[in-house]
């Protein structure tokens, strides 16, 4: 099994939501990028990625989430071929349509990608973890030390320059400094990245692996 996949609408999510916490775990962590419009973004993320130490993304280059069955099924293939421990993505109550839409898609995935009737070797995501990006989490279950990363995670967000040109006076640093301050004070250091986890049901009749011997392993 490998590491984390962070599935993300677009370029410049994967670094506002989650970018330190990917830095953390650079070798074993990868992104998918369900967007790209324009695709003139597709540079920036590439970028992003390189300044975090991640692999080349993964993009699928659409306008829009569409919360299709097409697009369920090949996020799906993209987990059973990366076989990711962790599935980041983004809060099903999130203010952007598309990130509603991505949160939809990468849970119907995740279960489809455990199926033995739709893969000759499925994979059984062991956790999925939600972040936050302009929606804050009233509570976070989990909140990741990025202290030695976050020069990192500045670095890959000065990436996405189309983006910031939209805001000029510095909102997306700000946000993003201000609110890893924010999580770093509630988790004891001086940055964080805050995440909300959700359960993944394992007893599904197409599973390969549906019950635990053990508790504490």
């Amino acid at each position: 099994m490998g590491g984390i996949l962070a599935v993300v609408s677009h370029p410049d999510d994967e670094t506002f939501g989650c970018g330190g916490t990917l830095a953390l775990h650079a070798e074993e962590s990868r992104v998918l990028c369900l967007t790209c419009n324009p695709r003139s973004r597709k540079g920036e993320l590439e970028r992003a990625c390189g300044a975090l130490g991640l692999r080349e993304p993964i993009v699928f280059e659409a306008d829009n989430v569409d919360a299709s069955r097409e697009l369920v099924k090949r996020v799906a293939d993209v987990v059973v071929a990366e076989r990711p421990r962790i599935v980041i993505t983004h809060l099903p109550f999130d203010y952007h349509a598309d990130h509603r839409a991505a949160y939809d898609v990468v849970k119907e995935a995740i279960e489809w990608a455990a199926h033995t009737t739709t893969y000759k070797k499925p994979c059984l995501v062991e956790r999925l973890l939600l972040m936050e990006i302009n929606t804050l989490l009233p509570s976070p279950h989990v909140l990741v030390d990025v202290s030695e990363t976050m020069s990192k995670k500045r670095a890959a967000i000065a990436a996405h320059e189309s983006q910031l040109a939209k805001l000029q006076w510095g909102y997306y640093q700000r946000f993003s400094d201000e609110k890893a301050g924010l999580r770093g004070a509630q988790g004891n250091c001086r940055y964080a990245e805050a995440f909300s986890e959700e359960s993944l049901a394992r007893n599904g009749p197409f599973y390969e692996t549906k019950a635990t011997r053990n508790l504490l392993r």
